[in-house]
């Protein structure tokens, strides 16, 4: 099992500072390159200096990664455990965090076949919200 993200309380680099509010200015998931073009004016101009920050920001629990669209969110708690599943509307982009119980999580653990241990559990629900929703559907 991967250790549960550090909640760090202590002070965020400048650069994660950035890196973190442009995600939360953001109205849909940012690729690193995206996030780049955004904070080049606070003079973070490298991918490698991106990618730290966000590496950085995930292990707080503070950003979250979308496996399914190589991007990233800020978390909508401000920073969580490392159990969430996510909603993503196909057409808007919108993203809603699920949290997950410990017992949802061994749930879904459990459904690793025998031959692969699990490590950690990337879940995301793909549908359309109800502003994209044609009227008159569930």
């Amino acid at each position: 099992m991967n250790a549960a993200p550090r909640h760090s309380h202590s002070k965020l680099s400048r650069n994660q500072s950035e890196i973190l509010a442009c995600l939360r200015k953001a109205k849909e998931p940012m690729s690193a390159y995206a996030i780049l073009d955004q904070v080049r004016t606070a003079g973070i101009s490298h991918p490698p200096t991106v990618y730290r920050a966000l590496n950085d920001l995930m292990q707080k629990g503070m950003v979250h990664r979308l496996q399914s669209k190589s991007a990233f969110v800020a978390c909508g708690h401000g920073a969580c455990d490392g159990k969430f599943a996510f909603a993503i509307c196909r057409k808007c982009d919108k993203v809603v965090e699920i949290a997950l119980s410990d017992a949802d999580q061994a749930a879904l653990l459990k459904l690793a076949p025998g031959e692969i241990a699990p490590e950690q559990v990337t879940l995301e629900i793909a549908g359309l919200c109800g502003a994209c929703r044609p009227h008159g559907s569930a």
